[in-house]
């Protein structure tokens, strides 16, 4: 596979990265392992994470499984990401029953498995949002200070004008 599609992977004994996860993969993986050397009594299965732009992967998590029984050992690797980025791993060793499991969130995706530019973009938003509410509220302040410092809208309600019959008015 090529590693610019790599996404989620693990590292095999040699050092090399074997991918489990390619970019925009949703869904479970089955995989059977087998150890490097015969007779080995422990096996640590490391999760990495290949960010884009990024030289080196990242380590995300680890399965240790320790104090093997001797012989040929075959552990099953199941593995499902979620579409929020939650990535679940079981590995089981069928002959003696011992299951281990682990969760975690792979980095970069966020609630609707969008990237941080996603969340990025949203915290600009609210900030423009935040920064016009400022203003009105400063502007709301100054206005009420007006009112309250001339009395703007407090004044005194005049008499109504006198008005002349028209009797009177013939008799000027």
């Amino acid at each position: 596979m090529r590693g610019d599609n790599r996404w989620i992977s693990i590292r095999l004994a040699n050092g090399e990265h074997y991918t489990i996860f390619e970019r925009g993969d949703r869904d479970s993986r089955r995989f059977l392992l087998t150890p490097a050397s015969q007779n080995q009594d422990e096996a640590d299965i490391e999760f990495y994470h290949h960010a884009s732009g990024a030289s080196k992967p990242i380590r995300i998590g680890v399965i240790k499984f320790e104090n093997l029984p001797a012989g040929d050992v075959e552990l099953l690797l199941e593995a499902k990401l979620a579409f929020k980025g939650n990535l679940s791993v079981t590995v089981r060793h069928e002959a003696s029953g011992r299951v281990e499991n682990l969760k975690m969130q792979v980095p970069g995706v966020g609630i609707q498995g969008s990237s941080s530019k996603g969340v990025l973009r949203s915290r600009v938003g609210l900030r423009w949002f935040l920064g016009v509410l400022y203003v009105a509220l400063g502007l709301a302040i100054a206005f009420w200070l007006v009112r309250l410092v001339t009395d703007w809208g407090e004044h005194e309600l005049l008499p109504p004008p006198i008005s002349r019959s028209a009797a009177e008015l013939s008799v000027i």
